[in-house]
């Protein structure tokens, strides 16, 4: 089997700049108290090694009683960011800068009275940071969403930053074509858009598709559907295990990986499909 990876994939600038924070938490820190709010990023084996070294990821601040919080990559809203000052609890932002650009876009124009329209999974913690800033927002995430939302102008559209681009941009027209005065910024994360395009790019060479990255990676979950809808068989895995048994059949496959997703997780699923 002859394996071809896509031009771009794996890990994003902004997961690389949360990791790096946290090892540089743990270095300067020994022996203190380290947890992220949420998992640091969406990938299972990550956590979990992270979990081992100390570092334990809570669903909220009034988990943590002293030490030191990571802030993840995806970011929080306005009320946690100010629990970050209590006592005996110091904060570590690890936001994406893209993110926090978006979140002071959004709570800027929120703040002169505009209207904000927010494309994107209503569900992901991301979105649910931004819509912090701009309580008054409303979510969309289809087309269909789109075409009965109702925004008072004027207004502004954002995206959640690893959403689709082409879907942000299908659903934008709509927004636009309803809203005449709406502002449509461009939000979304070049990495994002750069991975999908070198994956319908690898599509074009091989048989077959693996997408690694964590299940609960919902930029690994659109990668997985950008794959399918190349038409070729794909498949998502978090690792070497999850590869389908049948997958030798093939002569050439190609892989992929989302944002989340190190170097040393793709490196083993390309040497299990070669080995096949």
């Amino acid at each position: 089997m002859t394996v071809i990876r896509a031009s771009t994939l794996g890990t994003c600038r902004g997961v690389q700049r949360a990791l790096a924070i946290v090892e540089q938490t743990l270095a300067e820190h020994p022996g203190e108290p380290v947890y992220t709010l949420g998992p640091l990023i969406h990938n299972p084996r990550v956590v979990e090694e992270y979990r081992r070294r100390g570092v334990v990821p809570v669903g909220s601040l009034s988990d943590v009683e002293r030490g030191i919080v990571v802030i993840r990559a995806h970011g929080i809203g306005p009320d946690e960011r100010r629990q970050c000052g209590r006592e005996g609890v110091t904060c570590v932002d690890a936001t994406c800068p893209d993110v926090l650009r978006v979140q002071e876009l959004v709570r800027d124009r929120a703040a002169r009275g505009d209207g904000v329209v927010i494309v994107g999974d209503p569900s992901h913690v991301e979105v649910r940071g931004i819509r912090g800033y701009a309580p008054a927002s409303v979510v969309v995430s289809t087309e269909a969403e789109a075409e009965s939302v109702a925004v008072a102008e004027p207004c502004i559209a954002v995206g959640q930053t690893t959403f689709p681009r082409d879907r942000y941009l299908r659903i934008a027209a709509i927004l636009r074509r309803r809203i005449p005065g709406l502002e449509v910024h461009e939000t979304s994360c070049p990495a994002t858009e750069r991975r999908q395009q070198s994956l319908v790019e690898l599509a074009r060479k091989v048989e077959a598709i693996v997408v690694v990255g964590g299940k609960e990676s919902a930029n690994t979950r659109w990668l997985h559907q950008v794959a399918v809808a190349t038409g070729r068989p794909a498949w998502h895995v978090e690792g070497a295990d999850d590869l389908p048994p049948d997958i030798g059949r093939f002569r050439t496959v190609g892989v992929s990986a989302g944002a989340s997703t190190p170097e040393i997780i793709i490196a083993e699923v390309e040497a299990a499909l070669a080995a096949r």
